[in-house]
């Protein structure tokens, strides 16, 4: 008879990173024209995209406390320099392998003038030189400007009614997101389940049972913003020259 044996997984964190996060949490420094950003938490980086200064950004990320869950961030605090550089290695490989960014080698240096090749030799050429750099492929910068579009049209107003689809939730009709607990204004979408749950809990299992306003709880839906954007692009002969 088959049989299939489960084991515990023991994955290593790099594998377990959702990339899209990864790749938002790393806007500021993959669109980083070089104009100093003074709010921009990767400003010392310059906007050199050479893969010192990639894995530096992860760096960053990850100590900042802000990325990862706290479950994540004591496994990160836990590694040793070692196993840290071989994370922020890892990262860049799947980054690559996810056609997020493409590595290009240093530049190669011109053969000297005063060098002769042996007869029948074939001349070989430098070996690289200078840090390697990468590009941001066009998957990332199609991902990154959708995420800064969304970003700008649902930064203004949250409302029940608009055109503007979000990342976050808010007090609605149709139930699609998570519960939150009653606040005076939001829509008396009750979430029957958690207002009784939290009153037993409080109360303990009797009857009547004694719901207070602390207990009411409403269910949350994707909202759209109210706000109505307008997008200008100047296509000047000056902004085509500079």
């Amino acid at each position: 008879m088959k049989r299939t044996r489960y084991t515990k997984y023991n994955g290593d964190l790099a594998s377990e990173m959702n990339l899209d996060d990864l790749m938002e949490a790393l806007s500021d420094f993959l669109l980083d024209s070089g104009f100093q950003d003074p709010f921009s938490q990767f400003q010392e980086l310059n906007g050199e995209h050479t893969m010192e200064n990639l894995r530096e950004a992860l760096r960053q990320l990850m100590e900042s406390g802000d990325f990862l869950n706290e479950a994540d961030q004591e496994r990160y605090e836990a590694m040793d320099d070692e196993g840290r550089e071989q994370m922020l290695n890892d990262l860049t490989e799947r980054m690559q392998q996810g056609d997020y960014i493409q590595q290009q080698p240093g530049e190669v240096s011109e053969p000297s003038q005063g060098g002769k090749v042996p007869p029948g030799e074939i001349a070989q050429p430098a070996p690289p030189q200078g840090e390697p750099r990468f590009n941001v492929t066009d998957k990332s910068m199609d991902f990154l400007s959708y995420k800064s579009l969304r970003d700008l049209l649902g930064g203004m107003g949250r409302a029940m009614s608009g055109r503007h689809d979000t990342r976050y939730e808010a007090s609605g009709i149709e139930s699609s997101g998570s519960s939150k607990p009653y606040e005076f204004g939001d829509v008396m979408n009750l979430d029957v389940n958690a207002t009784l749950a939290s009153a037993i809990s409080r109360e303990g299992l009797g009857l009547p049972l004694n719901v207070e306003y602390s207990d009411l709880t409403i269910r949350q839906s994707e909202y759209q913003s109210s706000c109505a954007t307008v997008v200008m692009l100047d296509c000047s002969h000056s902004m085509i020259l500079y």
